[in-house]
Parts: structure tokens; sequence; C-alpha cells
């Protein structure tokens, strides 16, 4: 399989996507390593897509991907990847609370959009959990506001 070469990782993951329905809509980079998180839908109906990037001699290239935000195996070692925790906020949301393996994030929110990444980590025995949201200036549990995950 031939590997087209990039300056970023934006531009790395938007290979094969067409520019008028394609856009980046956040991204994370450590070192080698970059997740992108695209939105491939139609104005109005964003459909969220996440994928892995990695640099190799000061190029970007594209890496595995998927609708969905999961644990990829990124690095030499086979038991250890990248984690991304991703998906759609309320409006008026501009940060979330996410707990994960005993500590407690929040990670501002772009877009209706969160993402967060954690790099070189064993698959997870327990997910991530979104905790709150804090809209409209107000922190809200995730039950007030009827999330699921």
């Amino acid at each position: 399989m031939y590997e087209h070469s990039h300056d970023s990782p934006e531009s790395a993951a938007m290979t094969g996507f067409p520019d008028a329905h394609c856009r980046v809509v956040s991204s994370r980079v450590l070192a080698e390593d970059a997740y992108v998180l695209l939105d491939t839908g139609s104005p109005g109906q964003p459909y969220l897509y996440g994928v892995n990037c990695h640099r190799k001699d000061g190029q970007w290239f594209e890496g595995a991907s998927s609708n969905g935000p999961g644990w990829e195996q990124t690095a030499h070692d086979p038991d250890l990847g990248t984690l991304s925790w991703w998906g759609d906020a309320p409006a008026g949301a501009d940060f979330i609370r996410v707990a994960f393996e005993g500590t407690v994030i929040d990670e501002p929110i772009q877009d209706r959009v969160y993402l967060l990444v954690w790099w070189r980590v064993p698959y997870p025995s327990e997910w991530p959990r979104v905790i709150a949201l804090r809209v409209n200036g107000t922190w809200e549990s995730k039950s007030d506001l009827g999330l699921s995950s």
C-alpha cells in the first residue's frame, strides 16, 4: 500500500475526503503521533470521524480511522496505543468533565464537540466516563442532561 505524505496531521487525516465535505473539528499532537477529529457530514448534519496519524522523517501519514472513539495500537509496543474519547455536546456547553483511571479532566468543547486523547496507554479495562458538562456557565451532571456516556 502506498502512503501519501503530508506537511500536517490535519492534511493527512483528510486524505480521500473532498474539501467541500470535510473539515477539521479538533486535533491533538504528541511527538510523532496525532489524532484528528473530522466532520465529514453535510451542513447542519455533522458526522464525526477520527483519524490516527503518525510522523516519519518530518512528514505526516494517515493511520487507522473510525466513526467512533476508541483505542488503536500505534506504538512499536503492541500493548500500547492511542485512546480517543469524543462526541457531540449540547448547545451552550463549553466544557466537559471526564473521569478516567482515577483522574478527572476538564476539557474545552469547540463547535459542540469534545475530544480527549491519551497517548501510549494499554487497552483500557474501563472506558472514560462523562461526569458533567458546563452549560451556559453552570456545571450539570450527565444524568441531568440525559446523557448515557
